[in-house]
């Protein structure tokens, strides 16, 4: 069942444009609209990751859908936010399953719960998709236990048969989830490696499925190692150019090993803890990396040569929204600007419309959903990520209409 509430776009007229002030218009923030991806799909009103959550972002309008992708046991990319399948999903309640919990660390971290590299592809699909928020999207959990976990070659036949019905194209804006814990570090319940390679396995898969075109897909990772190889060898073995983007955590050092990872790309982390040979991991690169302070932490990338470094791999970065401002302002850290003149795209995430997530004024005050995005269009983003992708629909119509007066 499709939630409809929020569908219709809000007719301009009754869209106040008075919310266009405060920040200063860029020169070219009004010459390409910017992307909205959906964010897990229609994640806000629909358990995410689902063919039904994605299927409504895109009756919706939105450019692109967002999966992020894990390995099963037998090798098969499927579409979850984690490995980690406790919290969305039913697992935990199937009697059948009771015996696969297990604890690992990913990415440095302890974990305990039911893990998709521990199922075949059968065993998932007797699992259904639970909404991971229930305490604030209500709306999703009327949708628990009715719901299938999604294959990318799934994602792709719902794309590719909208595309049939509809005339319009959406992209995929695909994410490999922990890739040096499947390649290098992650075991089965069962003790055996991983050792699956699902960068790789992606473009393979893709260029199975015919589904190639640069202009409909971005390739996103919190790591470096396997965006570098897929720039330098998985690609070009399979003669693909598809855009890469290196996503970025946060930049406060407020995230770093060993209580959490999100303050490091996790590869280069990994590896300077094993001492491993960085020049044969990173090749041209590995002097730029090595010189770098340990733990190398996001922020060291955002700087002229840390851009410049992004750039001779990706098409763009995707910075931690929390991480872009200045404080208790919309206004853009310099990095910003900086990624965009050196020719790198940029496009945040995660844009959310409940109140918990909206970004403080001041001390008592939030600024609302729809300040921010019109302030980023405003600042010429080129994309933003999502849960609600009809509310930014609305709000970058209204932008683009501010944009003839």
């Amino acid at each position: 069942m499709l939630i409809k509430k929020g569908f219709s776009l809000l007719p301009l007229s009754l869209l106040s444009v008075t919310m266009l002030s405060g920040v200063a218009i860029a020169a070219d923030a009004c010459a390409t609209a910017p992307l909205v991806i959906a964010h897990r799909g229609a994640s806000g009103h629909l358990p995410e990751h689902t063919l039904e959550a994605y299927q409504l972002a895109m009756r919706m309008g939105a450019d692109f859908i967002e999966p992020d992708l894990v390995p099963t046991k037998d090798g098969v990319l499927i579409s979850r936010h984690e490995n980690d399948l406790t919290h969305t999903t039913n697992v935990a309640v199937l009697p059948q399953f009771a015996d696969r919990k297990t604890t690992k660390r990913i990415d440095g971290i302890p974990i305990t719960g039911w893990f998709s590299e521990d199922f075949t592809l059968a065993e998932i699909k007797q699992l259904k998709a639970r909404e991971p928020l229930p305490a604030l999207r209500p709306q999703g959990v009327e949708q628990n236990d009715k719901l299938a976990i999604a294959t990318l070659a799934e994602i792709v036949s719902l794309v590719t048969q909208f595309e049939a019905d509809t005339g319009r194209k959406v992209g995929l804006y695909i994410e490999t989830k922990h890739p040096t814990y499947f390649r290098y570090e992650g075991k089965t319940a069962t003790g055996t490696p991983i050792a699956l390679d699902i960068s790789k396995m992606l473009v393979q898969q893709l260029k199975q499925l015919r589904f190639t075109d640069p202009g409909r897909v971005f390739i996103q990772s919190f790591e470096v190692q396997n965006l570098l190889e897929l720039k330098t060898q998985w690609m070009p073995d399979l003669k693909l150019q598809l855009p890469l983007i290196q996503l970025i955590g946060d930049t406060d050092k407020a995230y770093l090993p060993p209580k959490d990872s999100f303050s490091v790309p996790y590869d280069v982390f990994y590896h300077q803890q094993q001492n491993a040979d960085l020049a044969a991991i990173y090749k041209d690169n590995s002097s730029f990396l090595a010189a770098l302070p340990k733990p190398l932490d996001y922020s060291v990338l955002l700087n002229d040569k840390g851009l410049n470094f992004m750039h001779s791999y990706a098409a763009g970065i995707g910075p931690w929204r929390s991480s872009m401002y200045q404080k208790h302002s919309l206004d853009l850290k310099p990095f910003v600007k900086a990624a965009r003149q050196q020719g790198l795209k940029v496009h945040p995430y995660t844009f959310r419309a409940e109140a918990n997530y909206l970004m403080p004024k001041d001390d008592k005050t939030r600024f609302s959903y729809n300040e921010e995005l019109q302030a980023l269009f405003k600042q010429g983003i080129d994309g933003l990520f999502t849960d609600y992708p009809d509310l930014a629909l609305e709000q970058r119509a209204l932008f683009q209409q501010s944009c003839k007066l």
